[in-house]
Order: C-alpha cells, then sequence, then structure tokens
C-alpha cells in the first residue's frame, strides 16, 4: 500500500486529481450554490435596445421615444445596500494608508448629506459614481440616495412607498436625460420603472397605482464642510475593492465640456441667459420644486456667503461656499423642506410649469 501511495505521487497524477477537485468545488461555489439560492443572474440588457432589459412597460406613462437604453446592463451598476460606516477617524486613516494611490475621500469631494432625527451620514459622490443608488436606514427611517452624474443629480427619497419597503437598483435605461432606477421583486415582471427628477413610477405596476416618491432634505457639500458641520457623522463605507475606482474623475469633462445632454431631453432648455449645464439647488414647497441657479445665489451672497430668498411665501436662508474645486449651496433655515441638485436641462425637461425665472 505505501509503495501504490508513493508510486501515486510520484507520477503526478495526484496534480490532475487536485486540480479535478479544485475544478468541481468552484463549479459548486460559484454556480450550484447561487442557483439553489436564487442568486444566481445574467446579464441582463444589451445596452442599446430597451426590450433587452425585459422590464414591464405596461402600462408605460410616458412618452417611448424618449426612454432609452443608458450603454450598461441592468445593474451594470451595483447599487449599496446596508452599506458598512465609517467614522471621520477611520476615513482619514484610509486617506493616510492610501496617500499613496491618490487616497480615498478627501476633503474637496462632494458628498451627499443626510441628518435625520440627529443622525447624521455622509454618502460621497465619487463613491455613487459607481453605484449611483444607496439603500439604507438613517435614523430609523429607510431611504434612499440616488445620484445620477450625466445630470448632476442628486436627492434622497423614502423607501417606503405603497405601504411597501422597496430595495432600489440601477436600470441601465434613461428617461428625458435621467437614469431610472427600479425595484426589485421576485419577479421581474412585477418590477416598477421609476424616474428620480419626475419623482414618480413611469412603468410597471407602481406606474399602474400612480406611485410617487417622497423626496427628503439632504445637502451637497463637500467632505471638509459636512464634517465640520456633523463632526459625528458617519460615511458609508463603499467596495474596498473599488477605492482605486473611485478616485477617477468620471464625470469631470462631461460637466466641464460645452456639449448637450448626453440623452435625448424634450423639452430642451433654450434660453441663452443660463447654460444647459447650469448647477441648481431645488426645494420643494407645496408639491413643487422651486429652482435656484447657483450663479445668481452667488451673485446675490452676503460676506458671509449667505443668501435670503422668498419662495412661496416662505423665507429660506441659504449658505454658499466657494472652493477651489466646487462651488456648493446648502439650506440654513430651519425648515426641512426637500431638496434636490442638478443640471438646469434635466429639471427644467421634466418639470417645465416650476421654471419661473427665465
Amino acid at each position: 500500500m505505501k509503495n501504490k501511495f508513493t508510486a501515486f505521487f510520484s507520477s503526478g497524477l495526484w496534480i490532475i486529481v487536485l486540480l479535478a477537485l479544485t475544478t468541481v468545488g468552484l463549479a459548486f461555489k460559484e454556480i450550484i450554490i447561487p442557483l439553489a439560492n436564487g442568486d444566481f443572474t445574467r446579464t441582463i440588457g444589451d445596452g442599446v435596445h430597451v426590450a433587452s432589459y425585459d422590464f414591464n412597460l405596461h402600462p408605460l406613462l410616458v412618452n417611448r421615444k424618449l426612454l432609452v437604453a443608458s450603454g450598461n446592463s441592468k445593474d451594470g451598476l451595483n447599487a449599496l445596500s446596508r452599506p458598512k460606516l465609517l467614522t471621520p477617524a477611520q476615513v482619514s486613516k484610509i486617506n493616510n494608508a492610501r496617500r499613496d494611490a491618490g487616497g480615498f475621500i478627501q476633503g474637496p469631494d462632494r458628498v451627499v448629506g443626510v441628518v435625520i432625527h440627529g443622525q447624521a451620514r455622509a454618502y460621497p459622490l465619487p463613491m455613487m459614481n459607481w453605484h449611483e443608488v444607496c439603500n439604507d436606514r438613517l435614523g430609523g427611517k429607510a431611504i434612499a440616495v440616488i445620484w445620477d452624474g450625466f445630470c448632476d443629480t442628486a436627492l434622497v427619497v423614502s423607501r417606503r412607498v405603497n405601504h411597501q419597503i422597496l430595495r432600489f437598483g440601477y436600470s441601465g435605461l434613461v428617461y428625458n436625460g435621467n437614469a431610472l432606477i427600479y425595484d426589485h421583486q421576485p419577479k421581474v415582471s412585477e418590477e416598477s420603472l421609476f424616474s428620480p427628477i419626475a419623482g414618480r413610477a413611469i412603468a410597471g405596476p407602481m406606474a399602474a397605482e400612480h406611485e410617487k416618491l417622497t423626496p427628503l432634505p439632504c445637502q451637497v457639500v463637500t467632505w471638509r464642510n459636512w464634517k465640520s458641520m456633523y463632526p459625528k457623522t458617519t460615511m458609508i463605507a463603499g467596495v474596498s475593492a473599488l477605492y482605486a475606482a473611485y478616485r477617477k474623475d468620471v464625470y469631470g469633462p462631461y460637466d466641464h465640456s460645452p456639449a448637450g445632454p448626453r440623452y435625448p431631453v424634450k423639452p430642451l432648455w433654450n434660453h441663452r441667459d443660463l447654460k444647459l449645464k447650469s448647477s441648481l439647488i431645488l426645494l420643494r414647497i407645496k408639491h413643487h420644486w422651486h429652482p435656484l441657479v447657483f450663479s445668481q445665489l452667488f451673485a446675490r451672497q452676503n460676506r458671509a456667503g449667505v443668501v435670503h430668498v422668498r419662495l412661496a411665501g416662505l423665507p429660506v436662508v441659504l449658505q454658499c461656499f466657494k472652493e477651489p474645486q466646487w462651488r456648493t449651496v446648502t439650506v440654513i433655515s430651519p425648515q426641512q423642506l426637500p431638496t434636490a441638485y442638478g443640471f438646469l436641462f434635466a429639471w427644467y425637461a421634466q418639470h417645465p410649469g416650476d421654471f419661473t425665472f427665465h
């Protein structure tokens, strides 16, 4: 027996057996177990044809000509859910450890900041570029932070829709210049498409029920300013394997290009006094968005960077921050108003009646 055992190893057959066992093990781990758990998925959406995404478009409440494929597949950008959290000290530690690789999330980077029931959290835009959606819970509330780099749009909504807590994902489709999200359901036919800027379901079962998204207050400021305002804030940790990708300036060339929107938009802003990619802060009062243009706010600010405005009869105070990389604006008056940010062309296309400043 000992001689047979020695002969087996000396012949090299053990290597073939080991490779076979490894292959079977990997197949079991990557295919059989996911299939058993219902986690094994195929790529859905060819990046070109809307029909290839398999979404239920009955009913479709919007202009079909403005519904296009983004170039990415469904879930081509993986939404974050139940993210791990970091303290400011931990963020600084990661920055120091990654100094030679360009750092992690740094002071000048913009974040979407949210405060609910006294709990503050930051969702960095360099991170959100690679996810677009973050499903989270903050202050006991189920929320979704949504970002679309092609229209520089950031907003936060409640995940409670029609008495359900939804989990949103990246659809791979675009409507009127705005990336669409969808709700995960057991069956694809039960999923619905939502337009964050329109604030409602536009296709599928939720559209049939005319369900709407509830926007929440948020801020877009730099990480430096956010942690100064909220020292006890947390930050979502993201995916460590993507830390190098988070440092890439994905949308910078597009943001500063004179070229128009990446996707079809109608109606298109055509007033020469303001550029298509003018940055806006939008405040929702009495079921209407009230857009304010960054450039006009900065022209009206006092020496402390403060601007006083009156919207729908309501006095609102805003703070302007001018930094080397970004101009940002946030609400500092006590009202808890739903807030959003974005480029003028995208918001005008879906809410033309709310634009009275032209």
